[in-house]
């Protein structure tokens, strides 16, 4: 996402028209504040370019009826890669966000260059594979990245440090790449398609197996000085003399991998729970999804885990909302119903730590996975549309 100044006419009309479907004339003016005429001259530069296209007529209670434009969803396929705590996905994608194909690979276990080597791997095959015809590539990471120059500069997956994959991808595979966070990627894809659509001040907040944020700020996507803003997943929340580096960080207690551990932790102790009862098995490959059916079935352990989690993140969040005050709060997470017994206790502590009391429009988003993808062809197409599209390449 770019901020709006930096965004030229025809940028913005191309870029409203591929987010909001069929539209109108009338109604790009009307929301952009360019002028009827201007809108006019620049629709019909787009079309001429194959960008847009007239998708059907609209009656109108006043008037004759209005013609609504439509982006051409087919302009062009990408290749996405989503490298999650588990697995690395892989996507074909028409730029209209449409999926046409996908497959993942299990990075359980690996090292650093055994993940880099399933990425590259992953990469070939769909580029070698004839069906498709592959304008570019997008990268989205766990941890901080530098979007610009394309590094990851850390990954809590891999280990790895300072990784220029945008070079390392233009060079192997002759195509331009896109790498980004993948916190920020979601946060585009809830502000443009989903819980947050048309919410200027967007805080939003992804609960996985670590813990990160991003801030959508008077409609563009606050990045900070140097691409570190979000990453509260880090922030510091105790000393802990006992520790090797002395300090307890926040996704230690309020993360999908809190919940694992305090679960796992009173298991080995000896306590009954449903988990092993359905059929889980106790081991480093242990996840988390067994935990939220358990707790859902009133299950003790599970219960108390997300209670404890809940509580720290009813913290988070009330500091986080009296920092920033933002209109709407969006968690992303994958606990399903499970929400509904984590919910109680996060609102709880949140409103108690409010700076004054007020009522906090929080909503929970449960399909993470697939607006975090639908982020990054946003973010992809927004570049390409400025690098590319609209120079007629």
């Amino acid at each position: 996402m770019q901020t709006k100044q930096a965004l030229n006419n025809d940028e913005i009309i191309l870029n409203y028209i591929r987010r909001n479907g069929s539209v109108s004339k009338a109604i790009i003016a009307r929301n952009t504040g360019i002028t009827p005429p201007t809108v006019t001259n620049i629709c019909s530069t787009l079309a001429e370019k194959g960008l847009i296209y007239e998708d059907r007529q609209e009656r109108s209670a006043l008037g004759r009826p209005s013609m609504l434009l439509k982006f051409n969803e087919q302009k062009e396929m990408m290749l996405m890669v989503h490298v999650r705590t588990h697995n690395v996905f892989c996507y074909v994608v028409q730029s209209g966000g449409i999926i046409l194909y996908q497959m993942q690979q299990s990075i359980i276990g690996l090292s650093s260059e055994e993940i880099l080597n399933t990425i590259y791997h992953c990469i070939e095959d769909i580029i070698e594979d004839m069906r498709w015809t592959i304008a570019a590539i997008g990268l989205i990471l766990r941890g901080p990245v530098d979007s610009q120059k394309g590094i990851s500069i850390f990954s809590p997956n891999g280990k790895w440090s300072n990784i220029p994959f945008k070079y390392i991808l233009e060079e192997r595979f002759q195509l331009p790449a896109y790498v980004e966070n993948d916190v920020r990627c979601l946060a585009t894809g809830e502000y443009y398609y989903g819980s947050g659509k048309g919410i200027e001040n967007l805080l939003v907040l992804k609960f996985s197996y670590g813990l990160g944020a991003s801030l959508i700020y008077h409609g563009s996507l606050y990045r900070g000085y140097n691409d570190y803003a979000g990453e509260i997943g880090y922030s510091v929340i105790d000393i802990d003399e006992t520790k090797e580096d002395s300090f307890t960080r926040l996704e230690e207690v309020a993360s999908e991998t809190a919940i694992r551990e305090y679960v796992l932790t009173e298991i080995k102790k000896g306590r009954l729970s449903k988990v092993t009862d359905n059929g889980a098995i106790i081991n480093d490959a242990f996840r988390v999804e067994p935990i939220y059916e358990a707790a859902v079935e009133g299950d003790e352990i599970c219960l108390e885990a997300l209670n404890r989690v809940g509580k720290y993140l009813g913290i988070t969040l009330a500091n986080l909302y009296n920092m920033i005050n933002p209109q709407r709060i969006v968690v992303s997470s994958a606990m399903g119903n499970a929400v509904g017994t984590m919910d109680p206790i996060l609102r709880t502590v949140l409103e108690k730590n409010l700076h004054r009391a007020q009522s906090v429009d929080l909503v929970y988003s449960g399909n993470g996975s697939y607006y975090t993808l639908l982020g990054m062809v946003d973010i992809v197409s927004s570049r390409r549309a400025g690098e590319v599209w609209l120079n007629g390449r």
